[in-house]
């Protein structure tokens, strides 16, 4: 056997012992779904540094194709968790997203980051003018990150007369769009936004410079299973409490961990994301909700959807924080 069989072997063997042991030990399995791309890094960090197991939970991650996928996904008690834009939450829960659900109960309760995406465009794409009588890619037509770039492009003088929309679902349907010319341009976060660009493709703005505080994704739980799971909730939530903030205190760490599972990347570019994820519009300490980012994404969906029909009570549960934190 050679040293990389070997190694490999090792490796695999102990992977495996690892889980067996965690379910051994009466670990509780957690099903959890998000979207595809480096703000996963806190969730990463939890499930390869261990924050997960030490709360006895033996967690999943999976990747949606998509926000309706992904919706009746969770709906249809596939999954207990999901990371998804905050966005979405508020859509489905007001009846505007891509399907019905008259018993959605979906809300957040943690924050993972404050708007860190670009828009991102094909090369022949120089400046925003370019883009009338052009495609835009988006996951859904109403709902995710959609209503951030359709109010970015309108803050460029660009209005919904210029262009068409097309859906295409999650970050990698985006980039297959822009890369095959069904689209002009997109919202992409990292590294799908780096890939691009160093194949000539033009990052026009950050997200978070553009438009300020926003609620970008969140991690969020139906309330109907979290009521009779408090211990599962809470043990998730300090476990990636503790992930989002090893994310800022330990670099080295984190870009291992970056580098890991995104096969391919360099350490330069994930230094990069790492600066791009502890800077201004991306993760947050504790994975706090950031309570002015969601009032900035209510006011959006005043404009690009019906008008919220609620406060940000109904789309949001701060009591899930205050219990893991005591306070």
């Amino acid at each position: 056997m050679n040293h990389i069989t070997r190694r490999t072997t090792l490796a695999c063997a102990f992977l495996l012992s690892g889980l067996t042991q965690a379910f051994a030990q009466g670990a509780t399995p957690i099903r959890m779904i998000g979207f595809g791309g480096a703000t996963n890094l806190p969730a990463w960090v939890a499930l390869d540094k261990g924050m997960f197991a030490k709360e006895g939970l033996a967690v999943t991650l999976d990747k949606t194709a998509g926000s309706k996928d992904q919706m009746q996904d969770v709906m249809s008690g596939k999954y207990e968790f999901v990371t998804t834009a905050f966005d979405n939450i508020v859509a489905y829960t007001d009846g505007e997203g891509a399907v019905k659900f008259p018993d959605f109960d979906l809300k957040a309760i943690l924050g993972v980051h404050s708007g860190l995406n670009s828009v991102v465009a094909r090369p022949e794409i120089k400046k925003y003018e370019d883009l009338r009588g052009k495609t835009v890619a988006v996951d859904a037509v109403s709902s995710g990150y959609a209503t951030v770039l359709y109010e970015i492009l309108k803050r460029k003088g660009i209005t919904d007369k210029d262009y068409k929309v097309i859906a295409v679902g999650a970050t990698d349907g985006r980039m297959a769009a822009l890369e095959d010319g069904r689209a002009q341009v997109g919202i992409l976060s990292s590294p799908q936004d780096i890939q691009l660009q160093k194949k000539g493709f033009n990052i026009l703005d950050d997200a978070a410079a553009a438009l300020g505080d926003s609620q970008g994704s969140v991690y969020a739980v139906r309330q109907s299973w979290a009521k009779g799971h408090e211990k599962e909730v809470l043990a998730l939530m300090r476990s990636v409490i503790a992930a989002q903030n090893y994310v800022f205190d330990n670099k080295d760490g984190a870009v291992e961990v970056l580098m890991k599972r995104t096969p391919g990347l360099s350490k330069a570019d994930a230094e990069d994301i790492w600066s791009r994820l502890t800077g201004p519009g991306g993760l947050t300490r504790n994975a706090a909700l950031n309570l002015k980012g969601v009032d900035s994404v209510l006011d959006l969906r005043r404009v690009y959807g019906n008008p919220a029909k609620g406060d940000s009570s109904k789309y949001i549960d701060t009591s899930w924080q205050q219990k893991v934190s005591g306070k």
